[in-house]
């Protein structure tokens, strides 16, 4: 899965950033580096997502090595981050410096590095200067630098190079001077998600991952797979910042996942700098990897996943030193010690003894990471697998105003997006997108984008977006466009490739007001809206319906805060809601995250709608109309795939499932069954919603 990350908001930057030499610095056992090249703006280029099955041809080298038989050698590092980034790049700099220390010091070791190269081509040239001028071993910590490194190689046939996390030798390249490494991430990541499953009381673990790629995204998955063992019932919630070194973005993350009811974090690359310390800030647990970060918050860290690359590294120089330039493939496992699970004395014992476990069952071979991990990645039978239909591949990409984590609008079609893809696999569905996009030319930008880079179905969630995407459509006839909340698919302009969509939203809506009526107890009813439009009116329109349906002397407050995304204004509406005599309060869009942080405070029902909002305040959201876009993303790739790329018009409904009722355990029994009674006159016709006027 590839993400795209066009942030267009300026984010405060924390005061905890890692202090940086600028690769021109040195330390008191290494010799002087090589001077980085000019510094460009950032650009990072992460390679594919890896297999998450281990390939074969990786070895296993014990973590612990003699380093006293090493003759003279000069190593030198290019790396994406400092040597003090508490994370992927000072794993292996601390592993070099040990190595150093034990052959004997500098004059036997030489260590030189380059540090902060985002840029791929600042990188090659520092990587290719380090050839030149006689080094025998040259790392390029990074799978973004492999490109040119495999261009770099055949130049320099008597240097050995290194690179990881990567599996690829360049033999089939031609290549005989190269060694790969990788860190197979997931299975300290599956002992992670053990002891935050069995630390969790919310339920709700939150997780901060840079991009998805790389260990990056096999720690995460494996910490998914752990969770979802120690504890079926838990939620996961797990955002990309696509930046490894952002720690204002990797702040921002922390905070949502906080809001949103995690009580563990858990995060990998440098950028959780600034995740660490909102965890401290709020005494939330962090579980770390990579490298050993309790130094930032010894009071929070838990635990870790540390990297210790020493056997990888002596055994590539003693293959160096025999003749053997490369060749080789290492990951570092928990059971050759190239991963150390380490707990901190602030863990709890019962959580601690269960990840243990799993480690130990991990090193036995009676738990497969690998297997849990694709089983979290199937669909539960039951769950509609029949009714899937067969697809060939499809690159589907979305452009979006909020995140994929705003537990509303955007939310609800990229779960749904997500959970088709892990019912056909990444290597059937591929998923692109662009959050944040409040700017609608950037927004255009990254449209055009995609459709030139060829993805199939291209969708502009959003009717802000429908006239771009009219002046972009006829430019890619073989690309689909889809945008919504809308009917109108450019027929009239003499568009025929895109499709429309529009939730019926006043149908939950309804149900919902019926709901209300039953639950409230002062007669008075808040709603917060954002602006008067699309699926947030419909909404609007048919809980009032449904309100008076139900119990014409119920009063419905209706305040539009003219903001999707503003939750201070939310939270003011609620407040005001409330201090009107509201004792039951609904709305919708992503700012809704302030206005049930007032609910909760004020033990006032929350009824939601879009996304499942209940990781938020589980017993204030009492009800959900939530929706379910599978239907109409399958019927959009078939059509597509059938050689219709547009001209529909799809719904959802509560007919075809497109939105779903759910409800809590806690409500009243007379409530729910009103509103069933309301879901079932609505898909039956015995009921015909009728809007209210409103003021």
């Amino acid at each position: 899965m590839k993400k795209r990350n066009w942030l267009i908001v300026l984010l405060v930057v924390l005061g905890l950033l890692l202090a940086a030499c600028g690769g021109s610095g040195s330390t008191p056992e290494a010799a002087e580096p090589t001077e980085a090249p000019p510094k460009a703006e950032p650009t990072e280029a992460p390679a594919e997502p890896e297999p998450t099955e281990a390939p074969a041809e990786s070895e296993s080298v014990p973590a612990e090595g003699d380093a006293s038989g090493i003759e003279s050698i000069r190593i030198a590092i290019v790396m994406p981050s400092t040597v003090t980034d508490l994370a992927w790049s000072q794993a292996i700099y601390d592993a070099l410096v040990r190595i150093q220390e034990d052959a004997g010091g500098e004059d036997v070791v030489e260590i030189a590095f380059t540090e902060n190269m985002f840029n791929v081509t600042d990188a090659a040239a520092a990587i290719r200067d380090y050839a030149a001028d006689g080094y025998d071993i040259v790392i390029a910590h990074g799978t973004q630098y492999g490109t040119s490194l495999f261009e770099i190689a055949p130049d320099f046939p008597e240097t050995s190079f290194a690179w990881g996390t990567a599996t690829d030798t360049g033999k089939d390249a031609g290549l005989d001077n190269v060694f790969a490494y990788e860190a197979r991430a997931e299975q300290g990541g599956y002992v992670g998600g053990v002891l935050a499953a069995n630390m969790s009381e919310s339920g709700v673990l939150g997780v901060v991952g840079p991009v998805e790629a790389g260990d990056a995204k096999l720690y995460i998955d494996g910490f998914v797979a752990g969770a979802k063992a120690a504890n079926p019932d838990v939620t996961v919630n797990v955002s990309y910042t696509g930046s490894f070194g952002d720690t204002a973005l990797a702040a921002e993350a922390a905070n949502t996942h906080i809001q949103a009811g995690a009580d563990v974090l858990t995060g990998s690359a440098q950028q959780v700098v600034g995740a660490i310390g909102v965890a401290k800030e709020q005494g939330i647990p962090w579980i770390g990897t990579q490298s050993d970060q309790s130094s930032l918050a010894p009071d929070i860290v838990v635990g870790s996943q540390l990297y210790k690359w020493d056997g990888v590294l002596l055994d590539i120089i003693a293959k160096h030193q025999a003749g053997e330039l490369g060749g080789t493939a290492y990951a570092l496992t928990l059971d050759n010690g190239g991963l150390i699970m380490d707990y901190r004395d602030n863990a709890p014992a019962d959580a601690v003894a269960a990840a243990q476990e799993a480690e130990a069952g991990i090193v036995a071979g009676s738990i497969d990471v690998i297997a849990a991990m694709a089983g979290e990645e199937q669909m539960e039978e039951g769950d509609g697998a029949a009714e899937m239909p067969d697809i060939e591949p499809v690159r589907v990409a979305i452009v979006m105003p909020s995140t994929t984590t705003d537990l509303a609008w955007s939310q609800s079609l990229y779960d749904s997006l997500v959970e088709l893809q892990d019912f056909y696999g990444e290597d059937v569905i591929e998923i692109a997108f662009t959050e944040n996009m409040f700017n609608v030319t950037d927004a255009a930008a990254a449209i055009r984008d995609y459709a030139a880079d060829g993805y199939d179905l291209v969708i502009a969630h959003g009717a802000q977006y429908g006239s771009s995407l009219f002046e972009l459509a006829p430019d890619f006839p073989e690309t689909s466009f889809a945008w919504g909340t809308t009917t109108d698919t450019g027929e009239s302009e003499g568009v025929t490739n895109v499709f429309a969509y529009e939730p019926r939203l006043e149908q939950g809506g309804y149900v919902s007001g019926v709901l209300a009526a039953h639950l409230t107890e002062s007669g008075i009813i808040g709603v917060i809206g954002p602006v008067d439009a699309g699926d947030a009116k419909l909404h609007v329109d048919g809980f009032v319906a449904g309100v008076k349906d139900a119990d014409p002397e119920v009063q419905v407050n209706v305040s539009f805060t003219g903001s999707f995304g503003d939750t201070a204004l939310a939270a003011e509406a609620a407040n005001t809601h409330i201090a009107a005599g509201a004792d039951v309060l609904t709305g919708s869009a992503q700012q809704v995250v302030g206005a049930i942080g007032v609910a909760k405070d004020a033990g006032i029902p929350w009824l939601g709608v879009q996304a499942d909002q209940t990781p938020l305040a589980p017993d204030t959201v009492v009800a959900t109309v939530l929706y379910d876009w599978q239907p109409t993303l399958l019927e959009m790739i078939t059509s597509l795939q059938a050689g219709e790329y547009g001209g529909k018009v799809l719904q959802l409904t509560l007919e075809n499932g497109g939105q779903k009722m759910i409800y809590a355990d806690s409500l009243p029994e007379d409530a729910v069954a009103a509103a069933q009674a309301a879901e079932a006159g609505i898909i039956d016709g015995s009921i015909e919603i009728v809007a209210e006027p409103r003021n």
